[in-house]
Protein backbone atom coordinates (compact mmCIF):
# COMPACT_ATOMS: atom_id res chain seq x y z
CA UNK A 1 0.00 0.00 0.00
CA UNK A 2 1.12 3.45 -0.74
CA UNK A 3 0.95 6.33 1.57
CA UNK A 4 1.10 10.32 0.33
CA UNK A 5 1.65 13.37 1.95
CA UNK A 6 -1.10 15.34 1.45
CA UNK A 7 -1.41 19.60 2.47
CA UNK A 8 2.27 19.91 2.84
CA UNK A 9 5.74 19.22 0.88
CA UNK A 10 7.97 15.83 1.37
CA UNK A 11 11.00 15.84 2.70
CA UNK A 12 12.93 14.71 0.43
CA UNK A 13 11.63 17.81 -1.69
CA UNK A 14 12.94 19.82 1.36
CA UNK A 15 16.21 18.55 1.22
CA UNK A 16 17.17 18.78 -2.42
CA UNK A 17 15.67 22.30 -2.79
CA UNK A 18 19.03 24.49 -3.34
CA UNK A 19 19.28 27.39 -0.98
CA UNK A 20 18.20 31.47 -2.02
CA UNK A 21 19.93 34.65 -1.05
CA UNK A 22 17.38 34.84 1.64
CA UNK A 23 18.46 31.77 3.65
CA UNK A 24 22.21 33.25 3.65
CA UNK A 25 23.60 34.28 6.75
CA UNK A 26 23.55 38.30 6.58
CA UNK A 27 26.92 40.09 6.42
CA UNK A 28 27.98 42.42 8.89
CA UNK A 29 27.83 45.90 7.80
CA UNK A 30 31.37 47.05 6.11
CA UNK A 31 32.77 49.90 7.60
CA UNK A 32 33.74 52.81 5.97
CA UNK A 33 36.88 55.17 6.57
CA UNK A 34 36.72 58.87 6.02
CA UNK A 35 39.84 59.34 3.63
CA UNK A 36 42.15 62.39 4.68
CA UNK A 37 41.97 65.38 3.13
CA UNK A 38 44.79 66.07 0.07
CA UNK A 39 44.49 70.04 1.98
CA UNK A 40 47.42 68.72 4.08
CA UNK A 41 49.47 68.65 1.71
CA UNK A 42 49.12 72.13 1.28
CA UNK A 43 49.60 72.44 4.88
CA UNK A 44 52.91 70.63 4.58
CA UNK A 45 54.06 73.36 1.70
CA UNK A 46 52.64 75.79 3.60
CA UNK A 47 54.57 75.04 6.49
CA UNK A 48 57.92 74.53 4.93
CA UNK A 49 57.82 77.60 2.93
CA UNK A 50 57.13 79.81 6.30
CA UNK A 51 59.80 77.92 8.28
CA UNK A 52 62.49 78.83 5.65
CA UNK A 53 60.96 81.98 5.17
CA UNK A 54 61.48 83.09 8.60
CA UNK A 55 65.18 81.18 8.97
CA UNK A 56 66.28 83.00 6.09
CA UNK A 57 65.04 86.41 7.65
CA UNK A 58 66.32 85.50 11.47
CA UNK A 59 69.71 84.95 9.32
CA UNK A 60 69.92 88.06 8.09
CA UNK A 61 68.70 90.27 10.57
CA UNK A 62 70.84 88.74 13.27
CA UNK A 63 74.15 89.05 10.87
CA UNK A 64 73.38 92.75 10.10
CA UNK A 65 72.65 93.49 13.54
CA UNK A 66 76.00 91.83 14.81
CA UNK A 67 77.73 93.60 11.58
CA UNK A 68 76.23 97.09 13.08
CA UNK A 69 77.70 96.61 16.36
CA UNK A 70 81.00 96.88 15.27
CA UNK A 71 80.15 100.50 14.08
CA UNK A 72 79.97 101.05 18.11
CA UNK A 73 83.34 99.61 19.23
CA UNK A 74 85.49 102.03 21.08
CA UNK A 75 88.52 102.77 19.30
CA UNK A 76 92.42 104.42 19.09
CA UNK A 77 94.88 105.02 16.77
CA UNK A 78 98.04 102.65 17.20
CA UNK A 79 100.17 103.81 19.21
CA UNK A 80 97.48 104.92 21.96
CA UNK A 81 95.19 103.84 24.70
CA UNK A 82 91.21 103.58 25.06
CA UNK A 83 88.98 103.21 27.70
CA UNK A 84 86.26 100.05 27.20
CA UNK A 85 82.98 101.00 29.95
CA UNK A 86 82.11 97.03 31.00
CA UNK A 87 78.51 96.63 32.41
CA UNK A 88 77.88 92.89 31.82
CA UNK A 89 81.29 90.87 32.40
CA UNK A 90 82.01 88.57 29.66
CA UNK A 91 85.19 88.22 26.58
CA UNK A 92 86.21 91.63 24.99
CA UNK A 93 87.91 91.05 21.49
CA UNK A 94 90.63 93.61 20.28
CA UNK A 95 90.50 94.08 16.50
CA UNK A 96 93.34 95.04 14.18
CA UNK A 97 91.76 98.08 11.49
CA UNK A 98 93.98 99.21 9.48
CA UNK A 99 93.47 100.58 5.59
CA UNK A 100 92.15 98.09 3.14
CA UNK A 101 94.56 98.82 0.40
CA UNK A 102 97.51 98.26 2.83
CA UNK A 103 95.87 94.90 4.54
CA UNK A 104 95.46 93.45 0.66
CA UNK A 105 99.47 93.73 0.38
CA UNK A 106 99.93 92.54 4.10
CA UNK A 107 101.26 89.34 4.93
CA UNK A 108 100.22 89.17 8.33
CA UNK A 109 98.12 90.59 10.69
CA UNK A 110 100.23 91.79 13.69
CA UNK A 111 100.29 89.86 17.33
CA UNK A 112 99.01 91.54 20.29
CA UNK A 113 102.77 90.73 21.42
CA UNK A 114 104.04 92.83 18.29
CA UNK A 115 101.54 95.81 19.33
CA UNK A 116 102.71 95.90 22.74
CA UNK A 117 99.24 95.32 24.02
CA UNK A 118 98.06 95.63 27.85
CA UNK A 119 94.57 95.54 29.75
CA UNK A 120 94.16 96.87 33.18
CA UNK A 121 90.75 96.35 35.21
CA UNK A 122 89.59 97.64 37.94
CA UNK A 123 91.74 95.20 40.01
CA UNK A 124 94.58 95.73 37.69
CA UNK A 125 96.61 94.15 34.67
CA UNK A 126 93.77 92.14 32.99
CA UNK A 127 95.91 88.44 31.20
CA UNK A 128 95.68 88.88 27.72
CA UNK A 129 95.47 85.65 24.96
CA UNK A 130 95.64 85.35 21.24
CA UNK A 131 92.32 85.28 19.36
CA UNK A 132 92.86 81.46 17.52
CA UNK A 133 89.60 81.70 15.41
CA UNK A 134 89.66 83.82 12.42
CA UNK A 135 87.19 86.82 12.38
CA UNK A 136 87.45 89.78 9.92
CA UNK A 137 85.24 92.44 8.77
CA UNK A 138 84.97 95.35 6.27
CA UNK A 139 81.79 97.80 7.60
CA UNK A 140 83.44 100.98 7.34
CA UNK A 141 84.38 101.78 3.65
CA UNK A 142 88.26 101.73 3.24
CA UNK A 143 89.33 99.69 6.23
CA UNK A 144 89.55 96.13 7.03
CA UNK A 145 89.43 94.71 10.67
CA UNK A 146 90.68 91.90 12.13
CA UNK A 147 90.73 89.89 15.53
CA UNK A 148 94.12 89.40 17.30
CA UNK A 149 93.63 89.31 20.99
CA UNK A 150 90.15 88.27 23.34
CA UNK A 151 90.20 89.55 27.18
CA UNK A 152 87.89 87.82 29.99
CA UNK A 153 86.32 91.31 31.49
CA UNK A 154 85.17 89.40 34.58
CA UNK A 155 84.34 92.68 36.72
CA UNK A 156 82.30 95.17 35.67
CA UNK A 157 84.40 98.78 35.78
CA UNK A 158 86.62 100.31 33.48
CA UNK A 159 89.38 98.95 30.89
CA UNK A 160 92.06 100.76 29.63
CA UNK A 161 93.21 98.78 26.38
CA UNK A 162 96.53 100.00 25.01
CA UNK A 163 98.82 99.37 22.50
CA UNK A 164 102.39 100.88 22.83
CA UNK A 165 103.72 100.57 19.20
CA UNK A 166 102.87 100.69 15.93
CA UNK A 167 103.62 98.65 12.96
CA UNK A 168 102.48 100.41 9.93
CA UNK A 169 100.75 103.90 9.74
CA UNK A 170 97.12 104.17 9.33
CA UNK A 171 96.34 101.45 12.71
CA UNK A 172 93.86 101.76 14.58
CA UNK A 173 92.90 99.68 17.70
CA UNK A 174 88.69 98.73 18.27
CA UNK A 175 87.70 96.67 21.43
CA UNK A 176 84.47 95.25 21.91
CA UNK A 177 82.02 92.18 21.66
CA UNK A 178 83.04 88.79 19.79
CA UNK A 179 80.41 89.84 16.44
CA UNK A 180 81.58 86.35 14.87
CA UNK A 181 80.24 84.16 17.42
CA UNK A 182 76.93 86.32 17.30
CA UNK A 183 76.86 85.76 13.52
CA UNK A 184 77.35 82.09 14.15
CA UNK A 185 75.56 81.52 16.90
CA UNK A 186 72.35 83.18 14.72
CA UNK A 187 73.46 81.24 11.51
CA UNK A 188 72.96 78.13 13.70
CA UNK A 189 69.97 78.71 15.22
CA UNK A 190 68.23 79.97 11.62
CA UNK A 191 69.57 76.45 10.40
CA UNK A 192 68.54 74.69 13.40
CA UNK A 193 64.92 76.32 12.85
CA UNK A 194 64.80 76.00 8.41
CA UNK A 195 65.55 72.00 9.52
CA UNK A 196 62.88 71.46 11.88
CA UNK A 197 60.36 73.34 9.84
CA UNK A 198 61.45 70.94 6.82
CA UNK A 199 61.25 68.06 8.46
CA UNK A 200 58.02 68.48 10.59
CA UNK A 201 56.47 69.34 6.67
CA UNK A 202 57.45 65.94 5.61
CA UNK A 203 56.66 63.99 8.25
CA UNK A 204 53.38 65.58 7.72
CA UNK A 205 53.17 64.90 3.74
CA UNK A 206 54.31 61.09 4.54
CA UNK A 207 51.59 60.63 7.29
CA UNK A 208 48.95 62.09 5.10
CA UNK A 209 49.92 59.88 2.27
CA UNK A 210 49.82 56.52 4.10
CA UNK A 211 47.27 57.43 5.61
CA UNK A 212 45.12 57.64 1.99
CA UNK A 213 46.64 55.18 0.80
CA UNK A 214 45.20 53.10 3.06
CA UNK A 215 41.58 53.96 2.76
CA UNK A 216 42.11 53.44 -1.38
CA UNK A 217 42.80 49.82 -1.00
Amino acid sequence: MRCEEKGGVSNDLLADRTPTAADLPTPPPTQIHKQPSSGWYWVAGILAVLGLTAALVWGAVGTISALDEVDGFERTTVPGAVTVPVTDPGTMVVYYENPAELARYATNTPTWQQLRLTVTGPDGAVPVSTYRSTARYDVDPGRLGRAVAKVEATTVGQYRVSAARAVEPGATLAVGDNFARDIAMTILGAVTLGLLTVVAAVLLAVVTYRARSRTTR
